[in-house]
């Protein structure tokens, strides 16, 4: 009888065990219910990922940059932009440096070029940290955060670049709206027709 009693108790227990596991256990499948499920550049789900967050950046690796990766190596120029310091630009996938993003300014004289890297960086006493916001085939986004010289923010900047119909569009919230073509120069340090060539952070130069 005592068996028999200890044989209910156990299963009773086990039962209610159960019962509170369905009821308050995590349920991965239904985390995230009506929201996208996280893809990588090849395709592969996964569900366990909050579609909410960007994983493309430090410590991810490059399969989860979709833009980067489907425009790694390409270089945009805007021949009609005169009001930027940088007409040229040009993406990287993170696979030979930590910079997502170059900047070109070629001229007869002298030519600039510098690279952006997601995070935080300090550069000729000067401090700035990027963290992409959206990241899919066709659109990229990250804000812009510069301290300048001092440790507390100066100001915020969204970027944002799409490509539509082949063209490359630039946006910015500060009113910046400009139309990149598919360069075909040639950006090798022999061939770029210059005096001098001023590197700075995250130069990226053939």
């Amino acid at each position: 009888m005592k068996k028999l009693l200890l044989l209910f108790l156990f299963f009773g227990l086990f039962s209610c065990m159960e019962s509170d596991r369905e009821q308050y256990g995590p349920d991965l499948s239904e985390r995230f219910e009506g929201q996208n499920i996280v893809t990588d550049a090849n395709g592969v789900h996964y569900p366990d990922l909050d579609p909410r967050e960007v994983y493309c950046g430090p410590g991810w690796g490059s399969k989860f940059c979709k833009f980067l990766r489907k425009y790694d190596g390409t270089i945009w120029a805007d021949s009609e932009n005169y009001y930027s310091d940088f007409s040229d630009v040009k993406f990287s996938n993170f696979f030979a440096t930590e910079y997502f993003i170059s900047f070109f300014n070629l001229d007869g004289v002298a030519s600039y070029c510098e690279g952006w890297k997601v995070g935080e960086t300090t550069y000729d006493g000067k401090k700035w940290n990027i963290e992409i916001k959206q990241n899919e085939w066709d659109v990229l986004s990250f804000d812009y955060y510069y301290y300048g010289s001092g440790k507390e923010i100066q100001y915020i900047k969204s970027y944002t670049y799409e490509v539509i119909d082949g063209l490359l569009h630039f946006s910015s919230t500060d009113g910046e709206t400009f139309i990149f073509h598919p360069s075909e120069k040639n950006y090798s340090k022999d061939f770029v027709d210059t005096g001098e060539i001023i590197e700075l952070e995250g130069c990226m130069f053939y």
